[in-house]
């Protein structure tokens, strides 16, 4: 993935890192990763001027590393509709098949910003040769912009099942320093307006008057800390709520292994990849009735769905989880479908229809 030239440094200021925090992930991981990751820097700013720019910008250094290193590919496959033009424009100049992953905010939020992102959205659409997503409801918004059903797939996000795996609740809890004897409630996500965080907050006060044995630990970076740190000590709740900051990702299950539950108030989502991540650890999920959950939690046996932005509805939810006994096998059995090595075989598929075209 290409990335604008002293990222790791613009992250560091409050103001200019908010337009870079998307790269947060990339740049803490490149290193972890055993294969070769090439990264094509470009210079931009963090002005709307220059974001139009920088598909160009982007495609420009791409197309320069694969030419200074000679690399021979077969197919592109792009993810995330903005990638998507630099995916449109190799495909014609290399004259090979490209495949576009469409997965959340780039569905149903970036194409109707103006009349200029959904012309951008539409074009990569229709240079596509080949078009996943990862909901039913994100494709009924892609059909919206035109995408043809005959090279529309749904392939829900999934989870590494070497990292996300059942293990002992009183292991995991003492090795992370967490009470061993309270119902522990977990939420992980970007700490930004989207993923609800504040309604959390507020159907806390509620759980608390039903259940004092209840906490909530908030896994997660993002501009939004400081209001919510705010409002928590405002409402006494400092020792009820724990904000631990962004984790690396093979820590994620150890956090999900200590809780009793997920708890996922989002306003709007494609498929958090978080469910099934929380799942196959044989955890229950409370999530808000939005976008692509429903298509997971499609059971109740495996947690309950409620409306967003509504910290009442949310917190008799919690309540009625936290009552409950739940199957842990059940909700196991269910994970599995979502596993990488079941889901990279539809992939592959799809690469198969264009490959031997």
């Amino acid at each position: 993935m290409p990335v604008p030239r002293f990222s790791h440094v613009a992250i560091m200021f409050p103001y200019i890192g908010r337009y870079f925090r998307f790269l947060e992930k990339q740049l803490s991981s490149e290193q972890d990763l055993s294969c070769e990751l090439l990264s094509p820097k470009f210079f931009t700013l963090p002005i709307e001027i220059l974001r139009k720019r920088n598909h160009y910008l982007a495609t420009k250094s791409c197309i320069k590393v694969l030419t200074e290193k000679r690399i021979s590919f077969d197919l592109i496959h792009a993810h995330f509709l903005e990638n998507g033009f630099i995916g449109a424009k190799l495909k014609g100049l290399y004259n090979k098949p490209f495949v576009l992953t469409a997965h959340g905010g780039d569905v149903y939020k970036t194409p109707f910003k103006n009349s200029w992102y959904n012309a951008l959205a539409r074009y990569i659409l229709r240079e596509a040769d080949q078009v996943i997503t990862v909901s039913r409801f994100n494709a009924k918004i892609l059909l919206s912009l035109g995408v043809s059903p005959c090279k529309l797939h749904v392939v829900p996000n999934g989870y590494n099942e070497r990292l996300f795996k059942p293990m002992p609740m009183d292991v995991m809890r003492k090795r992370l320093g967490l009470p061993v004897s309270k119902k522990i409630l977990l939420s992980v996500g970007n700490l930004v307006y989207v993923k609800g965080h504040i309604y959390l907050v507020e159907a806390m006060r509620f759980v608390l008057k039903e259940r004092n044995d209840v906490i909530l630990i908030i896994v997660g970076s993002g501009p939004l800390r400081e209001n919510l740190e705010r409002r928590v000590k405002k409402l006494g709740l400092n020792d009820k709520i724990m904000f631990v900051g962004g984790r690396p990702h093979e820590e994620i299950p150890l956090w999900m292994n200590a809780c009793d539950m997920l708890i996922l108030p989002s306003l709007c989502e494609g498929f958090p990849t978080v469910i099934p991540e929380a799942m196959a650890c044989g955890k229950p999920v409370v999530a808000s009735n939005v976008g692509g959950i429903p298509e997971i939690l499609s059971s109740n046996e495996l947690g309950i769905l409620v409306p967003p932005k509504d910290p009442k509805s949310l917190a008799w939810a919690i309540i009625k989880a936290v009552n409950t006994k739940w199957n842990r096998d059940v909700i196991l059995h269910y994970s599995k479908k979502y596993s990488w090595s079941k889901l990279v075989k539809s992939i592959l598929q799809v690469y198969q229809r264009i490959l031997v075209q």
